[in-house]
């Protein structure tokens, strides 16, 4: 079981689905939410502000949407990598989205933190598939 995921959408019922989801499978204990990239910032900027060093505490996962307003999901990553890549290296990202742009695609692969591309809603099945993934399965041994 994954401790912490962080779920990044403006999308109130696509953040219940993932968190009811999330719960109820067992694939986290805990889950975090932000509406947009800069609130996920935020997030990230709060979580050390007391304690630099507290690792523990950040997600090993973060759903990212793509399509937001105020910060996208692009434009979160532009500030994510170089603030927090190295320094949260155990954390990876999923980009949970609805896009059919094969530039979305393509895009996600030019970051290596992004290890997956799922289309929403999430599904017991993409967690299934999560769980088996190169990145994740020390989280479920």
């Amino acid at each position: 079981m994954i401790k912490k995921v962080l779920c990044v959408d403006d999308d109130a019922i696509s953040l219940t689905i993932s968190q009811l989801l999330l719960k109820r499978t067992g694939f986290a204990a805990e889950v975090a939410t932000a509406i947009d990239g800069s609130d996920a910032l935020e997030y990230f900027s709060n979580l050390f502000e007391d304690d630099p060093n507290e690792l523990n505490k950040a997600p090993e996962l973060i759903l990212l949407d793509i399509n937001m307003p105020v910060m996208n999901g692009w434009e979160f990553l532009q500030e994510y990598v170089p603030l927090y890549e190295k320094k949260l290296a155990h954390t990876k990202i999923v980009i949970l989205s609805s896009t059919i742009d094969p530039e979305d695609f393509a895009l996600a692969k030019k970051y290596p933190v992004v290890i997956q591309f799922i289309s929403k809603p999430l599904s017991i099945e993409n967690l299934e598939e999560l769980k088996l993934h190169e990145a994740m399965k020390d989280s479920f041994q």
